[in-house]
């Protein structure tokens, strides 16, 4: 069999594979992908044991699959480039490739070439509605990890069309795009607004659960980026009906020490869970769990996801207080400069002790707008002491220096924690990014 024999053999079984109408029965479809994967494993060997292409060459087809993939990119590309997250559309197949691919990343270019078929048989979805419950405090940012907190609820419902809308939402947190603009509303009286947005305001990783066409290819990409390891088993569910259960360990690369390890989905080093129904190849379950020290702790699961189901029109709509007050953008100061030359310990020290002071004028100096229920929960605090800077890996990404800091608050009760300073672009000065 010459190699453009096998390619049209292997598109021709996963179609198999992934069309329901080409599988009447679980045997069947079982047969099927037996039949792919001992296909895919005699690829993967011939590639291994093929004499290697002059260098050229080798770079042009690694370039042509890297542009059939950019080509592609939906949602998720952004996070995709430091931080792979896929999910498998395709579950039976799916769960095959990455088997076979887990072990060997010389077999990627060729299996992504012949699985595009396989690819465009995923129906588009309409809308998706999913409930979970994450290990976080209210109102924290969407993919803030906190593995010592109870559980609390969080929400997505997306349109995809007839127009794009989302709604993403924790106790006391909202986001909310309604096809014009984007708008975050933090309880009681925070707000932030953006143009329409495909995942703003951090809740990128609940979009790329719920855009699952076109997430086969990228899951691949990182598994052959970074050898993260791929375990396929297939389970009876509740229903009575067979699963399919991929599991892959992802690693975020920061080294333990690092001070946002674990923190964010971003940085964190977890066991992902995706359970599809083998009839319908639908996602039905998603479950994290985070590698700590003392084993795997659960961290994020769902415990519903709904497709293709009418979304009320209300769900995009958002009533916020008459005393919510807007985020600001930072304006170049008449002393500007003295601001600009503050070291991040210094920045740091000039806030708090403005928020001391209730001297509001100048808090917002660093970050605007203060908030009547920050000026009560902080105002009035003193200063103990300010650490010194540092830093994260992800800093040389997003600017960030953490420094530490100790207060106390007029109730009497002592906070210790790090406050985040980046720098604004156009003024040059620090503004406080969290923490406080």
């Amino acid at each position: 069999m010459n190699e453009e024999q096998r390619e049209q053999n292997l598109g021709r079984l996963i179609r198999a594979a992934s069309a329901p109408a080409a599988r009447p029965d679980p045997a069947v479809r079982k047969q099927t992908l037996q039949q792919l994967q001992a296909e895919l494993r005699t690829a993967h060997r011939a590639a291994t044991t093929k004499e290697r292409a002059p260098e050229l060459e080798a770079d042009q087809f690694q370039r042509q699959q890297e542009h059939k993939i950019i080509r592609k990119e939906t949602v998720m590309s952004t996070l995709v480039r430091n931080w792979r997250w896929g999910l498998g559309a395709i579950a039976g197949a799916t769960a095959v490739i990455l088997i076979v691919l887990s072990p060997s990343p010389k077999a990627y270019g060729k299996a992504i070439s012949v699985m595009s078929n396989g690819v465009r048989a995923v129906a588009r979805l309409t809308s998706v509605h999913l409930r979970g419950k994450l290990r976080t405090n209210p109102r924290e940012n969407f993919s803030t990890i906190m593995p010592e907190q109870d559980f609390v609820s969080i929400e997505l419902w997306k349109q995809f069309s007839p127009d794009l809308k989302w709604r993403v939402e924790l106790p006391g947190r909202v986001a909310v795009m309604d096809g014009k603009s984007t708008v975050l509303f933090i309880s009681p009286d925070y707000a932030a607004k953006a143009g329409p947005s495909r995942s703003a305001f951090d809740t990128q990783m609940y979009h790329e659960m719920a855009d699952i066409s076109g997430a086969l290819e990228h899951e691949i990409a990182a598994i052959k980026t970074h050898g993260w390891p791929v375990t396929l088993t297939q389970e009876q569910g509740a229903d009575g009906k067979p699963k399919s259960v991929v599991a892959i360990d992802a690693r975020s690369g920061l080294p333990d020490s690092d001070y946002l390890k674990n923190a964010f989905f971003s940085t964190a080093d977890t066991r992902r869970v995706y359970v599809f129904d083998e009839q319908t190849e639908l996602l039905e379950a998603v479950r994290i769990y985070l590698h700590t020290a003392d084993g795997d702790r659960l961290v994020f699961e769902t415990e519903q996801i709904d497709y293709n189901e009418a979304i009320e029109p209300g769900v995009f709509h958002l009533d916020l207080p008459a005393n919510v007050k807007w985020q600001q953008d930072m304006q170049v100061l008449p002393d500007n400069e003295k601001y600009a030359a503050m070291s991040p310990e210094e920045a740091a020290r000039a806030f708090l002790e403005a928020v001391g002071r209730e001297d509001w004028a100048e808090a917002e100096k660093f970050d605007s707008p203060i908030t009547e229920s920050f000026k009560q929960d902080r105002g009035g605090l003193q200063v103990l002491s300010i650490g010194k800077a540092f830093t994260s890996a992800i800093s040389v990404i997003n600017g960030a220096e953490f420094v530490p800091y100790e207060i106390k608050l007029k109730s009497g009760q002592i906070n210790k924690h790090n406050l985040a300073l980046k720098k604004d672009r156009k003024t040059g000065r620090w503004f406080v990014d969290g923490g406080i």
